[in-house]
């Protein structure tokens, strides 16, 4: 349904009071919090030319110098909030001022997502994004600047599609320098400028190369600023260093519900049946290399290749028959097929796919279209998937298990109202309503088989976050419900994947 402009304000004003509603949450504090504080002092206190080096905290400065010069802009406004939190030898410093001056920060980034979605998808996408579950948790309750960095994610892919094509290779360039992780959707951008703004063909041989070298410079000239203060032979290879990390190990410490999960489960399971030891790592909760027990222990250049491969059907999809106006759902998939095989994934990269996608599904005049229906309804499940997927990153404490139903509930009900066309209106609130909206959305494949994925997303759920599994395993196997979970979701999120992907083969998806 499109949204009329009071219905657009008023859902618009709950999602900017919801934000400012979970602000205290007890105080909350996840290990992101500390992270950005000291990221906050290194900035302030010490001069640019050690910000990489400094190290006093376990929770090293390690994303992009554009994303220190951010927090340096923060800190210019914290040390006026509380000065101590600016302290570099401060650790785990966790003021009341401090944890509310941090969470309204993101609050006011979300500006920037809200922006980014209207010049994609209008004023029903903004909606989407703003409600989504998981940005919300991941966001607001655990703490993290994502919707900001996904904001200026939609920024440049709607620069880029209204032929502003060099602010939005700016823009890319300030996200890459912001955080690195958007490299894996870099191939997307190079292959859609190539065939729109660059007018490139093999067959026959066709180039516009004035085009090309503006762009070219464009770009470095970016890259060249932002890095300016760190292109020495010192400060650049340890930027290096902190940034690529591989030794962090083939999965992150809750394994992010992708190949890998189900790879290291395999593992388990084979090293119970034959009674192998040796792999460590893998269910202790910690981001530590893990070195499988029975399975080959994958290496990172092996992820790569893995991932370049999965990476070619989309862009020669994307070479053969481009679509103006898909740039959105083209970096959905290039993030999902990163997510699916990338090194050292964590699960809030589902972030990455969701949010694009969301983005872009209520684009497009012919929304009766059987493949734009089918699109919908796959952005709905991968998006309700992501937001389980990430339940487990918040305590289990009576107000952040309520609150984080409350939000994944809301958020599947706003995508099924928005994007499925099922009005909350319609059906009256209760189990009937939720579980309506779950049989609808949560699997792509076959209606037969929602009634027992539904029943499984609740008993699982609830299982998990009532304390369930220690009562029956008497304090064993505690890494058992995050494997269940992360493997649970991981067949959810790969097969909606794979449906995803075959609406691009042969037949354009119609606009």
């Amino acid at each position: 349904p499109t949204l009329h402009s009071g219905l657009a304000m008023i859902v618009l004003v709950l999602a900017v009071l919801l934000r400012w509603m979970l602000l205290p949450l007890g105080l909350y504090k996840s290990t992101d919090f500390e992270v950005h504080r000291n990221w906050l002092a290194i900035t302030h206190q010490l001069p640019i030319s050690e910000w990489y080096f400094e190290d006093t905290s376990p929770w090293t400065l390690d994303y992009p110098p554009a994303f220190a010069y951010f927090e340096w802009l923060l800190s210019q406004a914290a040390q006026w909030v509380d000065p101590q939190m600016l302290d570099v030898k401060n650790l785990d410093y966790a003021s009341e001022a401090t944890v509310l001056f941090q969470r309204i920060t993101v609050i006011l980034g979300d500006a920037l997502l809200a922006l980014g979605a209207f010049s994609v998808g209008g004023m029903t996408s903004v909606v989407l994004v703003l409600w989504n579950s998981t940005l919300l948790m991941v966001d607001h309750v655990h703490f993290q600047y994502n919707g900001m960095l996904l904001g200026l994610l939609l920024l440049s892919i709607a620069a880029i599609e209204r032929q502003r094509t060099y602010l939005g290779a700016v823009l890319f360039c300030l996200l890459l320098c912001m955080k690195h992780i958007f490299l894996y959707v870099s191939p997307v951008f190079f292959v859609y400028l190539l065939r729109f703004h660059c007018d490139m063909s093999f067959w026959p041989f066709r180039l516009r190369f004035g085009r090309l070298l503006r762009l070219g410079l464009v770009v470095l000239g970016s890259f060249l600023v932002l890095l300016a203060p760190f292109l020495s032979p010192v400060q650049m290879p340890q930027l290096l260093k902190r940034l690529f990390p591989f030794g962090r190990g083939l999965t992150h410490a809750y394994w992010a519900p992708n190949c890998w999960a189900l790879y290291n489960t395999v593992d388990r399971v084979l090293a119970k049946a034959l009674r192998r030891s040796g792999a460590s790592g893998s269910t202790a909760g910690f981001a530590e290399v893990y070195e499988s027990a029975v399975l080959w222990s994958v290496p990172p250049k092996a992820t790569f290749a893995l991932t370049l491969l999965a990476y070619l059907p989309l862009l020669r999809a994307i070479w053969q028959a481009p679509e103006r106006g898909s740039l959105s759902l083209y970096v959905a998939l290039g993030s999902a097929v990163a997510f699916s095989f990338g090194w050292h994934v964590h699960e809030k990269a589902i972030l990455m796919v969701t949010i694009p996608l969301l983005a872009f599904a209520p684009s497009g005049a012919d929304r009766a279209n059987p493949r734009r229906r089918r699109m919908r309804r796959l952005a709905v499940a991968l998006s309700t998937a992501g937001s389980f997927s990430v339940m487990p990153l918040l305590p289990l404490e009576s107000k952040e298990t309520i609150v984080k139903w409350i939000l994944f509930l809301a958020g599947l009900l706003v995508e099924n109202w928005l994007l499925l066309g099922h009005p909350p209106t319609e059906v009256p609130l209760g189990l009937t309503t939720v579980a309506g909206g779950i049989l609808r959305s949560l699997w792509p494949f076959s209606a037969s088989l929602w009634p027992l994925v539904a029943l499984a997303y609740g008993v699982l759920g609830i299982f998990r976050d009532a304390g369930g599994h220690a009562w029956l395993f008497r304090g064993r196997m505690e890494f058992l419900p995050l494997m269940l979970t992360s493997d649970f979701t991981a067949l959810l999120i790969l097969g909606s994947f794979w449906s995803l992907f075959s609406l691009l083969p042969s037949e354009k998806l119609k606009q």
